[in-house]
C-alpha cells in the first residue's frame, strides 16, 4: 500500500512539472514578437504585424488595399493612402529591404496582378500611418 501511495506522488509530480512547463513555454511563445525591419519607425508597442497570404491587392490613383488571410486565421484589409499616384511603393519592402523599380516583377505577374500565393508580412502602427508592406514572394 506504501508502494503504491509513493507511485501516486511521483506520477503526481511529474505530470505536475509537465504542465507547469508546457504552461511555461506556451507564455513565452506567445509573448515573442518578430523584429520590425529598420525601415519601420513607429515605436514597438504602438505597432502589430499580420503575417499571412494575400487574398486580394488592387491599387489605383490614390491608395491601395490588401486583403490578407493571416496565419492566426483572420482576414485583414489594409489601405495604403498615396495621393495623386498610383505608387505605394514608398510603403513596401521586400524581404525587409526598401522596394526599389526591378522589385515590382517579384511581386506582379503585369501592373497590379499579384502573383499567385504572395505573401507578406503588414506592419501597422496605431497612430493611423500608412502600413508597411513587406512582401515575401516564394523563393
Amino acid at each position: 500500500m506504501a508502494h503504491l501511495a509513493q507511485r501516486r506522488r511521483l506520477l503526481f509530480a511529474v505530470l505536475t512539472a509537465a504542465v507547469w512547463g508546457l504552461a511555461w513555454n506556451v507564455g513565452l511563445n506567445a509573448t515573442q514578437r518578430i523584429r520590425p525591419p529598420d525601415g519601420v519607425k513607429c515605436p514597438r508597442n504602438h505597432l502589430t504585424s499580420f503575417t499571412g497570404t494575400i487574398l486580394s491587392y488592387s491599387r489605383a490613383l490614390g491608395h491601395t488595399e490588401i486583403r490578407m488571410r493571416t496565419d492566426e486565421h483572420t482576414t485583414e484589409k489594409f489601405v495604403l493612402q498615396h495621393p495623386k499616384s498610383e505608387d505605394p511603393s514608398l510603403w513596401f519592402l521586400l524581404r525587409g529591404i526598401p522596394f526599389k523599380g526591378p522589385d515590382w516583377a517579384a511581386i506582379e505577374s503585369e501592373k497590379g496582378r499579384l502573383r499567385p500565393n504572395m505573401r507578406a508580412t503588414v506592419w501597422v502602427c496605431d497612430d493611423g500611418s500608412n502600413p508597411i508592406v513587406d512582401w515575401r514572394p516564394q523563393q
